[in-house]
């Protein structure tokens, strides 16, 4: 019997360090939960503190930061203007009082009610054609036409 009784010991030694091993594991993996929560609120404070720099000094910045600060203005820039090709395709404008997306047609905002402005398209004047002259006797000639229509000349 006492074979099975140090057996039993045995089994129950290794029970207790196999749930020993595994309460080390999961306060592990806590800790490591927790630090991996305060590096994420390092990295978004590294990001306010980015924002908030351009922000402030956008216009002023140290010769150090001036190469990333005009990248942050280019790409804000580039966005406003696929934003406005997106406008375009859709055939929205942007509500200047709530910013909703507005029909370019529409005389109020269908959100706030706020008047739209109106849209003046631009006047693109077609250049006149000088009308054709016959070298001759000085006629207007119709377009594509092979001779004068008065006095019978070729026309080159």
């Amino acid at each position: 019997m006492a074979f099975l009784d140090d057996f039993g010991k045995k089994i129950s030694q290794a029970s207790q360090s196999t749930l020993q091993k595994t309460r080390e594991m999961a306060d592990v993996a806590k800790l490591n939960m927790q630090i991996t929560d305060e590096e994420k609120r390092i990295n978004d404070t590294y990001l306010e503190i980015g924002k908030k720099y351009v922000e402030l000094h956008a216009e002023d910045s140290e010769e150090a930061m001036s190469g990333m600060v005009q990248a942050i203005a280019d790409s804000n820039k580039k966005i406003q203007d696929l934003k406005a090709q997106i406008q375009i395709i859709k055939g929205v404008v942007r509500c200047e009082n709530c910013g909703a997306e507005v029909a370019k047609e529409s005389a109020f905002c269908p959100s706030c009610g706020n008047k739209m402005p109106e849209i003046v398209q631009p006047v693109v004047e077609q250049p006149v054609a000088e009308a054709k002259k016959c070298a001759n006797c000085g006629a207007t000639l119709d377009n594509g036409a092979l001779f004068c229509s008065e006095c019978g000349t070729k026309v080159e």
